[in-house]
């Protein structure tokens, strides 16, 4: 999270983390989804035969809407996940500060608010 900028505000930053966290888990669900169906099926009588053979059962059984099915949980919650990470990250910045001649934060203090915003998310 580098690339925060000095102009970014709290809410700015807040909005982005959900929306980025919220893309990647919209982008990623299905085969999540689909890994979850192949482990939780019968080791005797499986039903699938693997990850295409799931996909195109689902896909033919349910369509799009199937594949997405229980979604919408994972997907706010990682909107909130990265939304806790990013704007722990831009808070930590304001207080610490930038170096005057660059603008840029120290690796140190990069560091350091990168370990304080993964903290905040995994407590909230």
């Amino acid at each position: 999270m580098a690339f925060v900028t000095k102009q970014d505000t709290g809410m700015k930053t807040v909005v982005k983390g959900f929306l980025t966290g919220g893309s990647q888990a919209f982008l990623t669900y299905p085969t999540e989804f689909i890994k979850t169906q192949l482990q939780l099926q019968s080791k005797t009588n499986p039903e699938y035969s693997g990850m295409i053979d799931c996909f195109s059962k689902t896909w033919k059984e349910h369509g799009l809407k199937g594949l997405y099915r229980g979604a919408g949980v994972r997907i706010i919650g990682a909107g909130f996940q990265q939304m806790f990470r990013w704007g722990a990250y831009t808070n930590l910045v304001n207080m610490v500060g930038r170096d005057e001649k660059t603008g840029k934060l120290s690796p140190a203090m990069n560091v350091v608010c990168g370990m304080g915003a993964g903290i905040c998310e995994a407590v909230c």
